[in-house]
């Protein structure tokens, strides 16, 4: 009891903010140690920067709520629920580099990691989208960065680097990763306050990796990762977004030359209460001004119409980017929902295209930049109904013209490609093959292998194709895919669903997958796989 008297005694008076007369007043007390903020070394020519000393600024989208400024830096609420983002729009991807300054109070692991993204079509970064990120991660005292590609719920690693030895229990780093106008990318990183960023290596000495699978961003930002009691273990310092090398950047009013633009996809027949729309590629290494490019339909006799401007404003088109033009961008998205909505410009002016027979012409002042005449003859034999299919280009390299250049869009990705790299693409030098990404899969939706890839390639476009799942009995569960088009090379999936859209017991299954072609090709594909775990 007198102890207790006694520790009373003592804390009220520094409660009330009063020091005993016997307490030292001079008595030095050694200093919260706060490691120092981290900031980039050059911010000029930015497209983006945000080091967050005046907050969480409202051009951040996400969970906006799970995030608090202190010592001008972010960090998580401590009632933060994991995983938690935030995203800022940002169209950027080739010739571009990100960087950011990132702390951690304590090891990273399988649990508790950071990503970066990089290039997201979906400003929601934990649900299905496409795009790169790399994530930061650790086991056994390491830790370890990977670059991944993310095609829905699909990851696959693109580079990883060794298992860096971590420097006691903080991981402290500025990062930045680099994407050439070529597709090649890096990750370099100046950790523990070096000063000096350095390319990071994987374990067969390869430091940089060529991946251009998708051409477009849309969003950039931080996910991250996190048990109930490290909320508060993360802090984000900046982040930084500019060209890589920006005289290529520079935006090109004059001097464009034919084949500097070319004329991608055309949807001339839409769906139903559908709209027209005219895909282009950039296929120089210049960033074009819209604003001087103009664009008229032809008649089914070959006359062009009158010009229209594609944009009223300055528009900036990057090297190797996809644009659609078209009325109402929003009932495109409806027709194809996996269109890149960031692709997109609403030209209300667009000229008319004939159904059937007609084309569409691209000028740069006096100058035909790009032109495609189109009949029914370049639709797929096997398609009766040829509304809402579009015509793609196969090969950038040859004549727009060319009578085998434009093909039917494949029909197992709804007829349409707007904004993306176009499904049937140039011929390959492989034989036809159809295998899948594993021999086991468990749709039970813990992100791995949650559903069955059955992948596909052939040496040739105009393939068709029937899959159907049997039981270990010859049971037939499952009409997957009917007579439906097919693009030179991909994927088709399956959820583990029956007919009846119930899930299947746990068991072996067999894919019978029949391919053909217009010129009699025909052949019979069996693979078996095992479906591991209830739904």
């Amino acid at each position: 009891m007198k102890n207790s008297l006694f520790s009373l005694s003592f804390l009220l008076p520094l409660l009330c903010g009063i020091q005993p007369l016997w307490i030292e007043q001079n008595v030095s007390r050694p200093p919260v140690h706060r490691e120092t903020k981290l900031l980039p070394d050059d911010t000029t020519g930015a497209s983006f920067f945000d080091d967050f000393s005046a907050g969480l600024l409202a051009h951040w989208l996400g969970h906006t709520t799970s995030f608090i400024p202190a010592d001008n830096r972010l960090q998580l609420n401590p009632g933060a629920v994991a995983p938690a983002f935030i995203a800022i729009p940002s169209a950027r991807l080739r010739n571009t580099a990100w960087e950011a300054g990132i702390q951690v109070d304590d090891v990273l692991t399988a649990n508790n990691f950071i990503r970066l993204y990089l290039a997201s079509t979906a400003s929601s970064l934990n649900e299905p989208l496409q795009g790169y990120h790399l994530q930061i991660d650790g086991t056994d005292g390491t830790h370890i960065y990977r670059l991944w590609r993310q095609n829905g719920n699909t990851r696959t690693a693109i580079f990883q680097s060794k298992a860096i030895a971590n420097r006691g229990n903080k991981f402290r780093a500025r990062i930045r990763v680099t994407h050439s106008i070529d597709g090649q990318w890096q990750i370099l990183a100046d950790e523990y306050g070096n000063g000096t960023f350095n390319a990071l290596y994987s374990e067969e000495g390869v430091a940089s990796v060529t991946d251009a699978t998708y051409p477009y961003g849309g969003y950039a930002g931080f996910f991250v990762n996190f048990s109930p009691t490290r909320a508060q273990d993360y802090r984000l310092d900046y982040l930084l977004i500019k060209p890589l090398d920006p005289p290529i950047d520079t935006i090109q009013s004059n001097g464009i030359q034919p084949g500097d633009i070319l004329i991608n996809e055309v949807l001339s027949n839409p769906k139903p209460a559908g709209v027209d729309f005219i895909e282009i590629y950039n296929h120089s290494n210049k960033t074009i001004n819209l604003q001087h490019i103009e664009i008229a339909s032809v008649n089914s006799s070959g006359t062009p119409g009158s010009r229209r401007k594609i944009s009223e404003a300055p528009l900036a088109f990057y090297p190797n980017e996809y644009k659609v033009l078209t009325t109402n961008p929003h009932i495109i998205k409806q027709h194809y929902p996996h269109s890149n909505p960031n692709a997109f410009i609403e030209t209300p002016m667009l000229p008319n295209f004939n159904n059937a027979q007609g084309g569409v012409v691209l000028y740069s002042g006096k100058t035909t930049i790009d032109s495609l005449f189109y009949t029914p003859a370049l639709q797929s034999p096997f398609i009766s109904n040829h509304q809402g299919i579009s015509l793609e280009r196969q090969y950038f390299s040859r004549p727009t013209n060319d009578p085998d250049n434009f093909r039917s869009a494949a029909s197992l990705v709804g007829g349409a490609t707007p904004g993306y790299q176009n499904s049937q693409q140039p011929v390959q030098e492989y034989t036809a093959s159809i295998f899948l990404t594993s021999k086991t899969f468990s749709p039970d939706n813990d992100g791995f292998e949650d559903e069955l890839e059955i992948n596909y390639q052939f040496p040739d476009q105009g393939f068709m194709a029937t899959v159907n799942i049997y039981n270990d009995k010859g049971v037939l569960v499952k009409r997957l895919q009917r007579n439906q088009s097919l693009a030179n090379k991909g994927t088709i999936t399956w959820d583990g669903l029956s007919d009846a859209n119930q899930p299947l017991p746990v068991g072996i299954y067999i894919a019978v997958i029949e391919t053909y072609n217009a010129h009699g090709a025909r052949k019979v594909y069996r693979k078996s796989f095992v479906l591991a775990a209830r739904l």
